[in-house]
């Protein structure tokens, strides 16, 4: 869905947040992140060194912004959660990475009719 309106170049529809709990739960996290759009995909850390973060994929380029805007400095589960949009997520090879657990909004969709 295109709402009109250029943005820079560097704006993009996937967002990558830090210091969120170790014990989130992915659902949680598409109940916050979804409030502003349809996610199409979020890769939760699950390593050592990517705990905690995660990365969240919208469907719309506007919806990620307004979640970034919202959502950076957000307190969640008595954590500041820091949001920055990712430049080029094709430069940012994290689709294969066995450090992320990928959950898209198919997937969600399926387990939540469980």
């Amino acid at each position: 869905m295109n709402r009109g309106g250029k943005l820079a170049p560097e704006v993009n529809r996937a967002l990558f947040v830090k210091n969120l709990s170790y014990n989130v739960a992915v659902e949680e996290l598409f109940d916050l992140f979804g409030k502003f759009g349809p996610i199409r995909q979020i890769r939760q850390g699950i390593a050592n060194n990517t705990k905690g973060t995660a990365f969240v994929v919208y469907e719309d380029v506007m919806d990620a912004k307004q979640a970034c805007d919202k959502l950076n400095g957000f307190n969640f589960q008595n954590r500041y959660l820091v949001g920055q949009s990712m430049p080029n997520l094709s430069q940012t090879n994290i689709s294969n990475e066995p450090q992320y657990y990928t959950i898209s909004q198919t997937k969600w969709s399926d387990r939540k009719k469980i």
